[in-house]
């Protein structure tokens, strides 16, 4: 009989319904491709994995340079993902450690994806932050950055006493998420971020107050303002990050990006695709699947001349359907593909296992071959000349610099925007958690990769939620 699917591989997934990890098959249908999970008890269920069949296998097929798996912390004995972690299973070390350091929080949002629990306070203790950073540097020798998250991480009684504490000469930069209301209100801590170097991932998932209304559950564009003037006021390091909302609020997405030119302190954009699970995510509607090429199509779509879809490419250290990243130089009011300038796989090179580019020789060369060559055939003369001011002061001939100084030099003329898709139950896949960098570190002993943490850890950890308690 024939079918109108072809069939390309199996995986594990995850059964929305009994939370059971069972087989499940990707598939092609009608030019998209499809993950379906074969539950016995509860039947099957299919969600959306790619909307251009091509884009897909483009993607899968780019090699993985995950960083070196330093240690592992637990035995293999339940199966993934329940010995995490790292358990031997596991394919890579960490690059992006991400903790909570409270379940404090003073929004409700209907698009949030984690747990926190309202009727008892956790604030994460100075002595279990420096447990945390030493046990993070135990397992690796440098990391480009680590990321503090909550709750809302601003509201923690002892927030500057914690990031002193993380501030480690092997550490690139300290990122802290956050709703941006304290920051908004509170020049004071605004200015302390600034002088103690850390950056601020500023929520900001639209400037519409109606739109914000159905996200956060009440309208706070005014203080997402008035946070980003705090910011930038005080040159604050910043990363937007947009949560992509298929018939929400996709068409906003070049608004938020204009917002760069605006606005110098801001070094990244993180699109984060919009993920149905958590406390609030898990019932948000409409639940509508966006995808990570779905996002670049968008994100290009609505950019105008500046931004192509094939400018995105997979972050090599990272399963392809989890991260997509491109970087653009910031020059006048337009955005310039790295692509335009240097090849895709040559750009893979220089990123390598990292989370960001190493700012080393390999980059100095790449850039200054890249300037003679565009040079020699007239293309881009005035972004060659800013390219070349940048790399002066990158690379300076009467003193060396740290790979931290020169990406801090190097990001004041560079926009980094990533693409990342979390997973849910109902496209949670074993082969994506298996090569995850973004490991969560618990109670200064366990890594744990954040999907699988945010799906079959942190409700079970009565610091962040007690079923009885919500609500």
């Amino acid at each position: 009989m024939l079918r109108d699917y072809s069939y390309y591989k199996m995986t594990r997934g995850m059964c929305k319904h009994c939370r059971q990890i069972v087989n499940a098959r990707i598939f092609e249908k009608d030019g998209s491709v499809f993950q379906e999970n074969l539950c016995h008890t509860c039947g099957p269920t299919m969600t959306l994995v790619a909307e251009d069949r091509d884009w897909y296998f483009q993607y899968v097929n780019f090699p993985i340079q995950s960083p070196p798996k330093t240690s592992v912390h637990t035995a293999g004995r339940n199966g993934c993902p329940f010995d995490c972690g790292i358990c031997e299973w596991h394919e890579s070390g960490p690059n992006l450690p991400v903790f909570s350091i409270t379940n404090d929080c003073n929004l409700r949002c209907p698009i949030c994806f984690t747990y926190n629990r309202t009727d008892r306070k956790y604030y994460m203790s100075v002595e279990e932050m420096r447990k945390t950073v030493n046990f993070l540097l135990a397992n690796k020798d440098a990391y480009d950055l680590i990321n503090i998250t909550g709750g809302e991480p601003t509201l923690h009684p002892q927030l500057l006493e914690l990031l002193k504490v993380a501030r480690h000469e092997r550490i690139g930069r300290i990122t802290l998420n956050s709703n941006g209301i304290r920051l908004a209100q509170d020049e004071d801590l605004v200015r302390a971020l600034k002088d103690l170097g850390v950056y601020v991932i500023l929520s900001l998932d639209t400037l519409d107050a109606h739109r914000s209304l159905q996200i956060h559950g009440r309208d706070i564009v005014s203080l997402k303002h008035k946070a980003l003037e705090n910011l930038a006021r005080h040159e604050v390091g910043v990363t937007l990050l947009n949560v992509m909302i298929k018939g929400v609020n996709d068409t906003e997405i070049h608004d938020i990006i204009r917002l760069a030119h605006t606005y110098a302190n801001i070094r990244s954009i993180t699109v984060q695709t919009m993920t149905f699970t958590g406390q609030g995510g898990a019932t948000f509607a409409p639940r509508e699947r966006m995808t990570l090429d779905g996002a670049a199509a968008i994100i290009a779509e609505r950019s105008g001349r500046d931004i192509r879809k094939d400018h995105f490419f997979p972050l090599p250290s990272n399963h392809p359907l989890c991260y997509s990243i491109g970087y653009f130089f910031k020059h006048r009011d337009r955005l310039t593909s790295f692509t335009e300038l240097l090849p895709v796989p040559r750009l893979l090179e220089l990123i390598g296992p990292n989370y960001l580019i190493r700012p080393d020789e390999k980059l100095q060369d790449a850039l200054q071959e890249a300037i003679a060559l565009n040079w020699a055939e007239g293309r881009h003369p005035e972004l060659l000349s800013m390219i070349k001011g940048m790399l002066k002061t990158m690379y300076p001939k009467d003193r060396q610099l740290t790979l931290f100084q020169r990406q801090r030099i190097a990001e004041e003329s560079i926009l980094t925007i990533y693409i990342h898709a979390h997973m849910d139950e109902e496209n949670f896949d074993l082969s994506r958690i298996v090569c995850c960098t973004d490991l969560v570190p618990v109670e200064g002993e366990r890594l744990i990769p954040a999907c699988a943490y945010n799906l079959f850890y942190r409700m079970k950890d009565e610091r962040f939620w007690k079923e009885s308690s919500d609500e």
